[in-house]
C-alpha cells in the first residue's frame, strides 16, 4: 500500500511511524507506533503474541523484539520492554512501551493529544491483518467511554464492522484533533464483537513516565522572560552569556551594565544565560527587579527572605522583613546575605533587572554599590539604551556605571534566531514546522526592531494551533506573522474585555500601566495595585490577564498588582500605543484617526539602535570621569595593566581623558 504523497498528510505520518512487532523467530504479534525516536507504544498482548505462549505470565518479558516499518521501506531495529502494564481481569492495563536500541532511519514519531470529549469524532486507524499483511485503513467514529476508561470504536457507516486482529496496538488518528488520541485495543466484551481504544489520558494514567512524551508542554515562553529555571530551554546567546559571566567572575570591575533597546533580550540573557553560569562557580544569585515604587532596601530584604525562609519570625513576614532591612542597614548586602543564608564565606551575584526603573533614592547607592566594593559581590544590571545618556547623573545608576563594564547587546543574528526557532523542538521530535515556515519567520523577524518578544509570542501561538504534529504556515499567516500577531491578539482581547460601558475605565487602566520616567525617551510599563486601579478596572485587568495580555502578581507589601506582559505591547497594541502617546504628552490631544504612534516609536527605536554606540561612549566617558574622581588608584591601574599584572581585557572599560 502506498501512502499519500503529501508529506504532511495523516496517511504519510502514520505510515512513517507505524511499526510491526515481531519476536526473534519472526512471529508477528501486531503493530505499534513511535511516540519518540527511541520509544514505541503497543499493547501488552501484542508483545505476548509475538513471543508466543505462555500468555498468562504477568511480568514484563525480558526478551528482545524486532521492529520494522512495513509501509516505509526496509530497516529493522531491536527493542526491549521499558514499561509494562499487563492486561488485568478488570479490563484495564494492556500497555507496553518498547525502547529501541537504535533509531529506525527516517522514522518520525507521531504527535499525541488529549482531545477532551471524543464522542462522534471521525478517526482512521491502520492495521496489518491476515487478509492485508501490507496494511489496510479503517475509518470509524469514537463513541462513549466504557467503565474501564476506554473509548468504543464504531465503523464510519453501517456497512463496516468492528476491527479485527492486526489493528491492536495501532494509533487512532483523530481527524478533528489532527493528532493521535489513543491506541487500538481489539477486544470482545459481553460476548459481542466490539472494538475499543485506550485514550491518551488513560495511557498516561497507567504509565506516568509517558506524561512528558505524550503531553509535551509548550517549549516556547511567549512574552515571558526566561529565568534561571528555564536555562535548559534558553537558546541563541551562549557566546554573550560566556563573555559576560567571564567579565563578572574574572574582570577588573565588579559589575557589568548590559544595555540595549527594549525587546533585545537583556533580562533573559541575564537571568537564564549569565546567572546559571555564576551559580555554577559558587555564587548565590539575588534578583532585584526594579518597579519604580518599591525601595531597593525593601526589595532586597524580600529577596533574602525568599531565599532564606521566614526563620525565627515564623509566619510573621512583616517582622522578618523588618529584621532583614535592619541587617542590611548594619552589615551591608554581603554581611546581611551571609547571616540570612548561613554562609559566612558566601559570594553573591546581584542582578538588577530593568535598572532604568530604579527609584532615585540616593541612600540606596551605598547598599547596592558600596565603596569600597567587596570582592564577594558582583552586580549585573540590565538597562535600556535610551537611558544611557541620563544614567550617570542618576543617584543609583551613576555609581553602578562607575564600577561596571558597559556591554551593548547587539541584535541576534539570523543564525542565533534560527536556534531560538528550531532548538526548542529538539525535545518534542513528534512536532515540526511546515516546509518553508522557518525561513519565512526568519525573514520577518530579521526586519523587526525588538523582534524577540514578538517572535516568542507568535511561536507560542503556533504551538497552540499545531495540527498533525506540525506548526502550520496557514496558522502563521492567519495570526499576522511576527509583526502582526501580538497586536492582533491584543486588539481582539481589548474588544472582548472592554465593552462600550467600560471603555472609559479601560482606557484609564491602560494609562496607568505606562509611565515616562525622567531621562527616558519612551514609555515604560509599570505596576498598578488593585487599590490604585479600583474594582471596575481590576475586573477588566483580570479579563485581559486571562488572555495573556496583562500579568497579575503582587505580594504582602503592596497587595495584588497588574502590569503589561511585556513592553513590546506598547508598540504592538494600537489602543495602548494611543494611550502611551497621550501619557508622553499630557497636554496634547489624543491622536487623530489615521495617526500611527506605534510606527513613530519604531522609527525612534531604529534611530536609537544607530546611535547606541555613541550613547555607550558617552556613558563610559561620564562613568570613568566619576571613577577617576573617586578612586585615582583604580584609574592608574586600568591605564595599563590589571592589579595582577595582566593586560586589561579588550571588553573592559578603559579610562578616557576628559578636557577640564
Amino acid at each position: 500500500m502506498t501512502p499519500s504523497a503529501d508529506e504532511g498528510s495523516p496517511d504519510a505520518a502514520l505510515a512513517s511511524a507505524v511499526v510491526r512487532v515481531a519476536g526473534t523467530d519472526g512471529t508477528v504479534g501486531g503493530v505499534g507506533f513511535l511516540i519518540a525516536p527511541d520509544l514505541v507504544i503497543t499493547c501488552a498482548h501484542v508483545v505476548r503474541d509475538a513471543l508466543g505462549p505462555p500468555r498468562e505470565h504477568t511480568g514484563a518479558p525480558a526478551v528482545e523484539l524486532t521492529l520494522d516499518r512495513p509501509l516505509a521501506g526496509p530497516g529493522r531495529a531491536a527493542a526491549e520492554v521499558a514499561h509494562w502494564a499487563p492486561p488485568r481481569p478488570d479490563r484495564t492495563g494492556d500497555i507496553a512501551v518498547l525502547r529501541l536500541r537504535e533509531p529506525l532511519p527516517g522514522a518520525v514519531p507521531l504527535a499525541m493529544a488529549d482531545a477532551g470529549s471524543l464522542w462522534g469524532h471521525p478517526v482512521r486507524v491502520l492495521g496489518l491483518t491476515r487478509a492485508f499483511p501490507d496494511g489496510v485503513w479503517h475509518a470509524g467514529r469514537l463513541r462513549g467511554e466504557s467503565a474501564e476508561n476506554r473509548v468504543r470504536l464504531s465503523a464510519a457507516d453501517r456497512r463496516g464492522g468492528p476491527l479485527e486482529h492486526g489493528f491492536s496496538g495501532g494509533p487512532v488518528w483523530d481527524e478533528q484533533a489532527g493528532a493521535v488520541v489513543g491506541m487500538v485495543v481489539v477486544a470482545e466484551f459481553s460476548g459481542a464483537p466490539q472494538s475499543f481504544a485506550i485514550p491518551t489520558e488513560s495511557l498516561v494514567s497507567e504509565i506516568p513516565a509517558l506524561a512528558g512524551v505524550l503531553r509535551p508542554a509548550s517549549p516556547f515562553r511567549g512574552l515571558d522572560t526566561f529565568r534561571e529555571p528555564d536555562a535548559d530551554g534558553y537558546f541563541g546567546r551562549d557566546a554573550e552569556a560566556e563573555d559576560i559571566a567571564g567579565l563578572l567572575g574574572r574582570g577588573d570591575l565588579p559589575g557589568v551594565a548590559l544595555t540595549g533597546p527594549s525587546g533585545c533580550g537583556k533580562s533573559s540573557l541575564a537571568l537564564a544565560g549569565v546567572a546559571p553560569r555564576l551559580r555554577a562557580e559558587g555564587y548565590e544569585v539575588l534578583v532585584l527587579r526594579a518597579d519604580g515604587d518599591t525601595p531597593p532596601r525593601t526589595a532586597l530584604a524580600a529577596e533574602l527572605l525568599r531565599l532564606a525562609g521566614p526563620g525565627p519570625h515564623g509566619a510573621d513576614r512583616g517582622a522578618a522583613l523588618r529584621g532583614l532591612e535592619e541587617e542590611l542597614n548594619r552589615h551591608g548586602l554581603v554581611g546581611a546575605a551571609r547571616r540570612a543564608l548561613g554562609d559566612p564565606a558566601g559570594r553573591y551575584l546581584l542582578v538588577l533587572d530593568q535598572a532604568e526603573q530604579l527609584p532615585a533614592v540616593p541612600e540606596a547607592a551605598g547598599l547596592l554599590f558600596p565603596d569600597p566594593h567587596p570582592e564577594a559581590l558582583r552586580v549585573l544590571l540590565t538597562l535600556r539604551a535610551d537611558f544611557l545618556e541620563a544614567a550617570p547623573s542618576h543617584p543609583l545608576l551613576g555609581p553602578a556605571l562607575g564600577r561596571a563594564t558597559v556591554r551593548p547587546l547587539l541584535p541576534m543574528t539570523r543564525a542565533q534566531l534560527s536556534e531560538v526557532i528550531l532548538r526548542p523542538l529538539d525535545r518534542t521530535p513528534a512536532v515540526s514546522y511546515d516546509p518553508g515556515l522557518v525561513h519565512r519567520v526568519l525573514d520577518d523577524a530579521g526586519a523587526e526592531p525588538g523582534a524577540l518578544p514578538r517572535l516568542g509570542f507568535v511561536l507560542e501561538r503556533l504551538w497552540d494551533e499545531r495540527a498533525a504534529g506540525r506548526l502550520r504556515f496557514t496558522s502563521y499567516e492567519e495570526l499576522g506573522g511576527v509583526s502582526g500577531a501580538l497586536g492582533r491578539h491584543a486588539e481582539a482581547a481589548w474588544r472582548a474585555c472592554a465593552g462600550p460601558a467600560d471603555r472609559e475605565e479601560a482606557l484609564r487602566l491602560l494609562t496607568g500601566l505606562v509611565r515616562l520616567p525622567p531621562g527616558g525617551q519612551a514609555p515604560l510599563r509599570t505596576t498598578l495595585t488593585r487599590a490604585e486601579a479600583g474594582e471596575t478596572r481590576w475586573r477588566i485587568a483580570r479579563a485581559l490577564a486571562e488572555r495573556r495580555i496583562l500579568v497579575l502578581g503582587g505580594g504582602p507589601e503592596r497587595g495584588p498588582t497588574v502590569e503589561l506582559a511585556h513592553e513590546a505591547l506598547i508598540d504592538a497594541w494600537p489602543a495602548l500605543a494611543r494611550q502611551a502617546a497621550v501619557r508622553e504628552s499630557p497636554g496634547a490631544s489624543p491622536p487623530r484617526r489615521g495617526d500611527d504612534p506605534a510606527r513613530e516609536r519604531r522609527l525612534r527605536q531604529r534611530a536609537l539602535a544607530v546611535l547606541g554606540a555613541l550613547l555607550v561612549i558617552a556613558a563610559v566617558a561620564s562613568s570613568l570621569l566619576y571613577l577617576a574622581t573617586t578612586d585615582p588608584a583604580r584609574e592608574l591601574r586600568g591605564a595599563g595593566r590589571s592589579a595582577g599584572g595582566q593586560p586589561v581585557s579588550r571588553t573592559a572599560t578603559m579610562p578616557l581623558k576628559t578636557p577640564t
